[in-house]
């Protein structure tokens, strides 16, 4: 019970959209497949070459769930894309957010320190961080 319970979290942590079923079942096979990509916003290139590097030692996953992974993925978690400010680390906020290396480490200390943000309103109380310049990116931003 406790594993279809796990399983249920996980799933909804990853977005709805084509592909995510395949990307959960066979990323999952060695990993907890939302905390391996959440925070990561790569281009479709580097999301390609991690699949592979991924998948090498597993000879049954075909060309096309690769694909379908591949494409899941650089939809879901590409530059310009959702911000995981829960999960993200400071050099994935630093890009995204377009904000200092000083600011996004400030944002990670303060979140290791205070638990999840909840919302917006959590994150304009990081010290050190212009919440006006991180406004701009709000709409992207998932809590």
């Amino acid at each position: 019970m406790k594993i279809l319970v796990l399983m249920a979290v996980l799933m909804q942590s990853l977005p709805d959209g084509p592909g995510k079923d395949v990307t959960q079942s066979v990323c999952s096979l060695c990993h907890d497949a939302a905390s391996a990509v959440l925070g990561k916003q790569w281009n479709k290139d580097e999301w390609e070459r991690k699949v592979i590097e991924m998948l090498q030692e597993e000879p049954d996953v075909t060309r096309e769930e690769r694909t379908a992974i591949v494409e899941y993925l650089s939809t879901f978690f590409r530059p310009g894309g959702k911000i995981y400010i829960n999960k993200s680390v400071a050099k994935v906020l630093e890009g995204a957010l377009e904000i200092s290396s000083e600011a996004a480490n400030a944002i990670v200390r303060f979140r290791d320190r205070n638990g999840d943000f909840k919302s917006f309103d959590d994150l304009k109380k990081v010290p050190g961080v212009d919440a006006a310049r991180v406004e701009r990116k709000k709409d992207l931003l998932i809590f």
